[in-house]
């Protein structure tokens, strides 16, 4: 079954998340940055995600949704970003947060357009892999052909460092590690398919071709968190296909968790922590992260219910903690901490819950060998380990990419509610298509 044009919604969105605003891909983003309200951001790139806002919600308007089933059905994504958007009221900066948290609704809306799709686990694998057909390679282009694009140098070392497409390399090793792991999903799909005769090879040698593009990126930016993560969630989703591995995988997933509470409580304590961040090619400080977790901290904040929806990065608070380092801070550099600083302790443990029910979700659905519950088990497993070092919960393709994994159920579930349209074909007859003329294609 066809996907809609409605498709490239989701993976515009998805693609500047994980390179680039619009206003520096097009050049004047600098100019813009020094006209602007720093609190407002580019007038330019909000004026663009407002106008892909819109364009979702007429797309799931045209769609007949049973909202109250999609709501019911993630309830715990539901009351997280419902906390998120009333966390706004006690902000310093309330009308900047509550802007913010429109941004983060879109990625919700931009899911649920993927999801209403006719043939949502296509639609799914099919907006990370147009994602990864446009990071990937022009990574590639900008490192090796247009250094002044693609390069740059580390704030922290001030080493020479790669960018890709991206503006620094930590969203570099976030968009690889999702770009892996899909074309992880779409390599064994279509291996499987060529196991089962299937004669072309086309399909399977481009994208192996981008693999090896991949794996030349991670090489070049040295980022260890996003290699590990990805190695990890390959591994959990190679294993899901062993149905040995399966039939005990709640036991192991108990067993990774006691082996993660020692990892991180028992093994400082016995002098191994040097081993196991040794191995991850990192020091004790993660790079320096430590004295940005104890500084931050250090700030006064109400712990129940922090600073607000992203606002504990604004005003003065921002020159105060940065005169330490030498550039301004803009994040924690872990997910977990970053929820707290905003929504405080109700915040994370709201997203807590989030990501148990998805863990919960994973686990029940791998058990039927489905190849969507090996990428989501794998995506999840592999946040939840990257949101130590990076803030990987805030706005951004892996925040969203998170989303997609927990609220997609095509083998049932919410998504048993949503009844896409069925378009007509043009060949049946010349009448136009729904949509067409009203200027979002593919509505």
């Amino acid at each position: 079954m066809e996907l809609s044009a409605a498709l490239w919604l989701p993976v515009t969105w998805m693609t500047l998340l994980g390179s680039r605003p619009v206003s520096l891909w097009i050049g004047f983003g600098k100019e813009m940055a020094t006209a602007a309200d720093t609190l407002e951001g580019s007038p330019f790139d909000r004026m663009v995600f407002q106008v892909m806002i819109v364009a979702a919600c007429i797309v799931l308007a045209r769609r007949r949704i049973d909202w109250r089933a999609v709501f019911t059905e993630n309830r715990w994504v539901t009351f997280f970003f419902l906390y998120l958007g009333f966390s706004v009221l006690w902000s310093d900066y309330s009308m900047v947060a509550f802007k913010r948290w429109i941004k983060d609704v879109g990625s919700v809306l931009m899911v649920l357009v993927i999801l209403t799709e006719a043939n949502p686990m296509q639609a799914i694998k099919t907006t990370f892999l147009r994602c990864a057909y446009v990071l990937v390679p022009a990574s590639v282009l900008f490192i090796k052909y247009f250094p002044e694009l693609g390069r740059g140098y580390d704030q922290w070392t001030f080493e020479p460092v790669v960018l890709g497409v991206t503006t620094n390399k930590n969203i570099l090793g976030m968009s690889l590690f999702i770009c892996a792991l899909s074309l992880l999903w779409t390599l064994r799909d279509e291996w499987d398919e060529k196991r089962s005769g299937s004669r072309n090879w086309g399909p399977l040698a481009g994208h192996l071709t981008l693999a090896c593009m991949t794996i030349w990126l991670f090489r070049q930016a040295h980022s260890s968190t996003a290699i590990g993560c990805s190695f990890l969630g390959s591994c959990l989703f190679v294993a899901t296909r062993v149905v040995a591995v399966r039939r005990h995988l709640p036991r192991i997933a108990v067993l990774t968790f006691v082996a993660a509470a020692f990892l991180i409580i028992v093994a400082p304590m016995i002098g191994l922590d040097q081993i196991f961040v040794g191995l991850m090619g990192r020091d004790l400080t993660f790079t320096g992260r430590t004295d940005i977790w104890k500084a931050v901290l250090a700030e006064e904040i109400n712990p129940l219910i922090g600073a607000g929806h992203y606002s504990f990065w604004l005003g003065d608070r921002v020159e105060r903690i940065s005169r330490a380092w030498f550039y301004e801070l803009n994040e924690a550099h872990n997910g977990y901490l970053e929820v707290y600083l905003n929504g405080g302790l109700i915040g994370l443990g709201l997203l807590l819950a989030v990501l148990v029910s998805g863990w919960k979700k994973a686990l029940k659905e791998v058990m039927t060998g489905d190849s969507i519950a090996g990428f989501r088990l794998a995506v999840l497993a592999g946040i939840v380990v990257y949101g130590v070092t990076e803030a990987v919960f805030r706005f951004g393709l892996v925040s969203t990419a998170l989303l997609a994994v927990i609220i997609a159920d095509p083998g049932g579930g919410a998504l048993e509610h949503f009844k896409p349209i069925q378009l007509p074909s043009r060949m049946d007859n010349d009448t136009p298509l729904p949509g067409e003329g009203t200027g979002v294609a593919g509505v």
